[in-house]
């Protein structure tokens, strides 16, 4: 008697336990999963005496398309039929979610690899384009210098060609005085030797006529003898 009892008790609770499922399914979208269980089967009505379209693995995903109290029509694999709700749920079972975690774990470890990967990439080009950086900071400090040392030297350049313009002015004028200077001489040594010529000319004039007064004067004086 108490065994009939305890029966049937697990009997109502697997009833209430069906319409919480069904209650479940009922608020769920139009997608079911088939429970952690190995298979199940997938019937063409509503009883375990219906033929059995095909076998469903466990997490195997499913369309529902009816729901009743203990059976649910779905689609699965291009057929159609009747499981019993127990075996349904509303998310995937803990191998499926499993699966799914450990794909996922793997694809954020390749991404996470590929973005350490970049990042190293990313590292060394950074440190490529820094001592790119200091070399043509080198570079350019060496150009400025060159071009300072080049603008000074211009500089130069032209202070020297400005004295060698200016030497060459002052040759010309030391040119010009030494003529100027050989005119004067020649002209002095010209008018001295004129006016010496003149000098003489003039003491022989005057010795001719001093002679003269003199004969004149001894002539005068022989005649009065």
């Amino acid at each position: 008697m108490q065994r009939l009892a305890g029966a049937v008790g697990a009997v109502l609770l697997a009833g209430v336990i069906g319409s919480v499922g069904v209650q479940n399914l009922a608020s769920a979208q139009t997608t079911a999963y088939v429970t952690d269980e190995l298979e199940i089967t997938l019937r063409s009505g509503q009883g375990n005496d219906y033929r059995i379209v095909r076998l469903l693995r466990s997490g195997s995903e499913l369309e529902v398309l009816e729901r009743s109290e203990t059976w649910t029509r779905v689609r699965a694999f291009g057929d159609e039929g009747w499981v019993r709700n127990v075996y349904l749920q509303s998310e995937p079972g803990a191998a499926e979610q499993l699966a799914a975690a450990t794909e996922e774990a793997a694809a954020l470890r390749q991404e996470n690899r590929e973005l350490s990967e970049a990042l190293d990439d990313a590292k060394t080009r950074l440190e490529e384009l820094r001592a790119t950086r200091a070399e043509l900071d080198e570079v350019n400090t060496r150009m400025r210098q060159r071009l300072q040392e080049a603008g000074e030297g211009l500089e130069l350049a032209d202070e020297n060609q400005a004295l060698r313009k200016e030497v060459v002015d002052l040759e010309r004028q030391v040119q010009d005085l030494g003529r100027e200077n050989e005119r004067i001489t020649d002209r002095g040594r010209r008018d001295w030797f004129i006016a010496g010529a003149g000098v003489i000319v003039a003491g022989m004039l005057l010795g001719i006529g001093l002679t003269r007064i003199r004969w004149r004067r001894r002539g005068g004086s022989w005649g009065d003898l």
